[in-house]
């Protein structure tokens, strides 16, 4: 009876072994979800006005000097305000809110300083002061602009020279639509306006030995990249002083398009795109189709340095993943 029995026993293993090595379920547990590749992320942003001059003011003094705020000047804009007197650097008193960008001397012949301020919606009268027994003109120019971001100008530079032809540093900027000031100042001279900018102010403190030009012109550069260098001409052999500021237009909203290269996995559901901060999840999205190979993702902040962590998926499985960064700079 034993040797009648054990091959019906045997058969009935092997039937049932085979039928579970041939069961789908089984064939993915051994199988390997493979990731997807090239990860890659591409920024867009919203569009912005472009920045916009709205006008300047202008004083002359000696150990003082003041100017009325441009007409128009409103919360929201930025000031810019040039001073320039005859001698090296001074020790200046700068009016509430007034940050200095730079201070640069041609020698002890000739100085001068930028300053920059976010406008209020009531704003008192510029006045600058230096040590008394200051001696020479003392200069100053307000400029206002509208749709600049709020914050200060990082893109700035100077270059300084004697002789007639003054010559812009040369400077370069990741922004977009960026607006360029050149302040060009002269001891006992008067440089005009370099070629390939819009003129902003131009003129003398007089002709004395003591007595300084100032000069300003804008443009606006598309960016990024180097911004050219302008040069201009004055008939007199003196000290100057070239000064580039860059302000930036206000940022605009960044946004993302994912891209990737398919799993070879053609069996996987999709895939799991984490968005993450500081090594912080912010965000988890699920992108459909096995043969999907980009998605989108914002708004996002400006500024803001972001992790894509990126794994094909099916059921409760995920593949490895893959990562890229990006910092926005809208």
């Amino acid at each position: 009876m034993g040797l009648v029995g054990a091959p019906a026993t045997l058969a009935g293993a092997h039937a049932t072994f085979s039928a579970l090595t041939s069961n789908t379920a089984d064939t993915l547990t051994t199988a390997q979800l493979q990731p997807p590749s090239s990860l890659a992320v591409t920024q867009s942003c919203t569009s912005t006005p472009t920045i916009t001059h709205r006008t300047y003011t202008g004083g002359l003094g000696t150990t003082s000097v003041s100017a009325a705020v441009p007409t128009g000047t409103t919360t929201g804009d930025v000031m810019l305000a040039q001073i320039a007197y005859p001698d090296g650097a001074e020790v200046i008193t700068a009016p509430g809110g007034w940050t200095l960008l730079l201070t640069t001397s041609s020698g002890t012949q000739v100085t001068s300083a930028i300053y920059w301020k976010a406008a209020t919606a009531s704003e008192p009268s510029v006045v600058f002061s230096r040590p008394g027994g200051s001696t020479g003109d003392f200069s100053l120019a307000v400029n206002s602009y509208t749709g600049a971001r709020l914050s200060a100008p990082t893109v700035y530079g100077s270059l300084t020279g004697t002789g007639t032809v003054a010559t812009t540093p040369s400077l370069s900027t990741t922004g977009t639509t960026t607006e360029i000031t050149h302040f060009l100042t002269q001891r006992q001279g008067l440089f005009p306006v370099p070629s390939g900018t819009t003129s902003l102010y131009s003129g003398s403190s007089g002709g004395s030995p003591n007595s300084e030009g100032l000069t300003a012109g804008d443009e606006t550069f598309a960016g990024p990249g180097t911004i050219p260098t302008r040069t201009s001409t004055s008939s007199a052999s003196t000290a100057w002083v070239a000064q580039t500021v860059v302000l930036r237009r206000v940022a605009g909203t960044p946004s993302v398009n994912v891209s990737w290269t398919a799993s070879s996995s053609t069996w996987a559901t999709g895939y799991l795109l984490d968005r993450q901060v500081g090594g912080t999840t912010e965000s988890t999205a699920t992108v459909a189709g096995a043969s999907t190979t980009s998605t989108t993702d914002g708004p996002l902040t400006d500024a803001t340095g972001y992790t894509y962590r990126l794994t094909t998926y099916t059921g409760t499985w995920r593949s490895s993943p893959v990562t890229t960064t990006l910092t926005t700079n809208c």
